[in-house]
């Protein structure tokens, strides 16, 4: 891991958020690792600015520098100053903050209309039926700008959020269904099977990842497909593995990673303790103002590619564990 940040380093040196923005393991990960090299004296701070120490200036790994593009900020997918996003924008301007009674945050407009133009250009949203299990982003709301789909359903535990997504429908003339809906319950009987197209943004802990991900799963008719975000910063190279295991078990084949595809900006209230978190872990002072987007995810596409085995069963009763030893390094306590 200490190699990992030393290839990330250079002579002028970063701040810790421009470093851990282009971290590509476990947060816990990268601040063990930082606080080992700090204690080792091969980092110094200063002003703010992590910089490699004279013993290990001369040992630094050559790279090619990063060359992201910068149009698309390496997602593949270029939706700025679009019609769409200006619209969708307009309408978040007043949506409910976040709350960490469900986890939620938020990810900024651009990765929310990058995911539609992304559904669109892969599978084609027009008179297709998408279900979102979950919905603290307001994928539905930018869908239903589009006019494309047959149906957008929503299934949202917190009630202010349909109750805002219902308003702009109202408002805007929008067609968009919102289903009150906790995961851990069964889904209901009209909405298995239902739908073309699923998108989700689980808890990730494994058992929140499998119940969200089945859920979605439950919802589809034959050959569907979904789109499920998943991070590395909460989730361990392992849980990957299992994660990926059961979603082949289940009858799809994973087609696309999108690395780094959908920006969370910490820009609400609530973020700030999550920010807190992180710096309670650090072993040197670090400023918790940054401008840098830090915290990402990276976007699954799914495929059923055989008859849909959802686990948890669609009839089942779940229980979520809100924690996972060793991966929720952030979990308040």
């Amino acid at each position: 891991m200490k190699e990992q940040i030393a290839r990330m380093l250079s002579k002028r040196g970063e701040n810790f958020w421009g470093l851990l923005s282009r971290w590509e393991y476990r947060l816990k990960d990268f601040v063990d690792a930082v606080n080992e090299m700090h204690a080792s004296g091969e980092i110094v701070v200063k002003n703010g600015r992590i910089l490699p120490s004279r013993r290990l200036l001369g040992s630094l790994p050559r790279t090619l520098g990063d060359r992201t593009c910068s149009c698309c900020r390496g997602r593949g997918v270029e939706v700025r100053n679009t019609s769409l996003l200006r619209r969708f924008r307009a309408l978040l301007k007043e949506r409910p903050l976040t709350t960490a009674k469900y986890f939620q945050g938020n990810m900024d407009a651009e990765s929310v209309v990058a995911r539609v133009y992304l559904m669109d250009a892969r599978d084609g949203i027009a008179d297709r039926r998408i279900t979102l299990v979950g919905d603290d982003d307001y994928l539905s709301l930018a869908l239903a700008l589009t006019r494309l789909p047959s149906r957008v359903v929503v299934l949202e535990i917190d009630e202010r959020i349909g109750g805002f997504i219902e308003r702009c429908a109202r408002r805007h003339d929008l067609d968009i269904e919102f289903v009150p809906y906790n995961v851990e319950e069964p889904l209901p009987e009209e909405l298995r099977r239902s739908c073309d197209i699923f998108s989700t943004e689980p808890l990730e802990t494994l058992s929140g990842f499998l119940a969200f991900f089945a859920r979605g799963a439950a919802t589809l008719r034959r050959g569907g497909v979904g789109y499920v975000g998943l991070t590395n910063l909460e989730c361990s190279l392992e849980k990957w593995k299992r994660i990926q295991e059961r979603i082949l078990g289940m009858g799809f084949v994973i087609t696309d990673i999108r690395r780094r595809f959908s920006f969370y900006p910490m820009e609400y209230p609530e973020d700030s303790a999550y920010v807190h978190q992180v710096l309670r872990h650090l072993d040197f002072s670090v400023s918790a103002r940054t401008r840098r987007i830090w915290y990402f995810s990276h976007l699954l596409r799914v495929e059923a590619v055989e008859e849909v085995k959802p686990q948890p069963a669609p009839g089942e009763r779940v229980k979520i564990d809100l924690f996972d030893e060793g991966d929720d390094f952030t979990y308040p306590n």
